[in-house]
């Protein structure tokens, strides 16, 4: 019998070895034709007359005429003509389950499952053993979403062969979805004892060795498969990771170049190849790979998120807001944005659209700093009814006493020299690094809103000692000093 088929995964590795099998299939008929006394013209006797040479070929036997016209349009990929090949299938090898196995596999690769389903339950009817058509089944209702029947075909497929390498491949991706690497790498483990060689199991393998840490396992299998598979563009792409995570950025930046070669529209590859590069300070290379990358797919938001990143390290300002917008546009649940875009936004005095990009930014993290400085921006521009508004709403948000509470409405009521006082010494008593850094900030705030620059620029120079950029004031401080 040919296999085969039963470590397929994917609808590519099953054409490839549909192919395998046709042109398997064609070489039998040939080597069964010279058993039955067909000659070749090289097996004609020296004593044959001259007039053999001009005489007609011989025309194929059926089953071998068959077997190259199937094969021929495989090696074009038209997998629906070489499933209407089976609507002229000799007489004899009608009831062939090897060729029903080929038809289903057809059927299957083309995504016609019932059709699929259909044939190999056919060939298990005439052999209710026949491990390929229970492979192939399971495979049909996993890909079908019949949960209950893929456990059940699955379950008897394991009670005859524990090591099965498709339904262990099959499971450890289900566990893979769901997060349980190191069960997936078990599974991928066992069908490996039945099939070393077996590259879908060696990836799986080596991916999950990676995703739980496994540095060393995940390299040497994945040269185990680069080994098979020298021009393996995913397990290439993993080796540049592996490099990346020995700090070795020029070896990984290699590894990922060789990669795209194989795959020149990986967005993926693309993104690591700007990390790679942006790691060894070739900055321009950098912008340019994940440029790439958003050309390639620009509904996708993170290669703008990481442009706008790294646009804002540089102080491209225009160019990093321009790329926080398409981040918005693309993922506007990516909130992180927000921020970033209503920073840069109160940077270049845009007061409307920082504080609709800071009220965004609050919708999804409750903050009472987004709603101050949306206050803010409407006191920049004049609207202190809106402003009071927005401030009379994070007070309803906040513990009454405690320093975040004092700070809002600080700003809300009319100015009092007792409770400017008592707000100062609360603030010098706060122990939370962060936070002091915080309101040492809107203190300074308070005072440039009322044109009071040098004593706004006291408190700024205090948050701006602290040298701990972990809260997004930090950057407002240093532009309120001018830095």
């Amino acid at each position: 019998m040919i296999k085969g088929i039963s470590t397929i995964g994917k609808n590519v590795k099953m054409k490839k070895t549909i192919f395998s099998l046709a042109t398997a299939l064609a070489g039998l008929f040939i080597i069964s034709g010279c058993a039955s006394g067909k000659m070749t013209d090289s097996s004609l006797p020296d004593s044959a007359p001259e007039t053999v040479e001009t005489a007609k070929e011989p025309e194929d036997p059926p089953e071998l005429a068959f077997a190259k016209r199937l094969q021929a349009e495989l090696e074009k990929n038209s997998i629906k003509t070489a499933i209407a090949l089976f609507d002229s299938l000799p007489e004899e090898l009608s009831q062939d389950n090897e060729l029903k196995m080929l038809l289903a596999s057809l059927y299957y690769s083309d995504s016609q499952f019932d059709n699929s389903k259909a044939t190999a339950e056919l060939v298990l009817a005439a052999d209710p053993s026949n491990m390929d058509a229970l492979e192939l089944l399971s495979m049909i209702a996993k890909v079908t979403g019949d949960s209950k029947e893929y456990k059940a075909l699955s379950g008897k497929i394991l009670e005859q062969d524990p090591n099965n390498p498709s339904v262990n491949i099959q499971a450890a991706e289900d566990y893979v979805l769901a997060k349980r690497y190191k069960a997936a790498r078990n599974s991928y483990q066992k069908a490996l004892k039945e099939a070393p060689e077996n590259t879908d199991a060696l990836f799986g393998y080596a991916q999950t060795s990676f995703y739980l840490g496994d540095l060393k396992e995940s390299e040497r299998t994945f040269s185990r498969l680069l080994a098979l598979e020298p021009e393996n563009p995913d397990a290439l792409a993993y080796m540049g990771k592996l490099a990346a995570e020995d700090q070795n950025y020029l070896r990984a930046e290699n590894y990922i170049r060789e990669a795209i070669k194989q795959e020149p529209y990986s967005y993926d590859f693309y993104m690591d190849l700007g990390s790679y590069l942006r790691y060894q300070g070739k900055f321009a290379d950098a912008e340019a790979a994940w440029k790439q990358a958003a050309a390639l797919d620009p509904s996708y938001f993170l290669a703008f998120a990481y442009l706008a990143g790294f646009y804002d390290e540089q102080n491209r300002y225009e160019e990093a807001l321009e790329n926080y917008r398409k981040v918005i546009e693309t993922n506007p649940k990516y909130y992180y944005s927000y921020e970033s875009a209503a920073v840069l936004e109160y940077h270049t005095g845009n007061w409307d659209n920082a504080a609709a990009y800071f009220l965004k930014a609050n919708e999804f993290s409750r903050d009472y700093s987004y709603q101050l400085m949306a206050a803010v921006c409407n006191m920049k521009k004049g609207d202190t009814m809106n402003a009071k508004k927005i401030l009379t709403a994070a007070l309803k948000t906040l513990e009454r006493g405690s320093v975040e509470y004092d700070m809002v409405r600080f700003y809300n009521d009319s100015y009092n020299r007792t409770a400017e006082s008592a707000l100062q010494n609360k603030i010098r008593k706060e122990t939370n690094r962060n936070k002091r850094g915080k309101m040492l900030f809107y203190m300074g705030l308070y005072y440039e809103l009322n044109n009071f620059q040098e004593k706004a620029n006291e408190f700024y120079t205090d948050v701006y000692n602290m040298q701990a950029p972990m809260f997004f004031e930090y950057r407002l401080a240093e532009w309120g000093l001018g830095l």
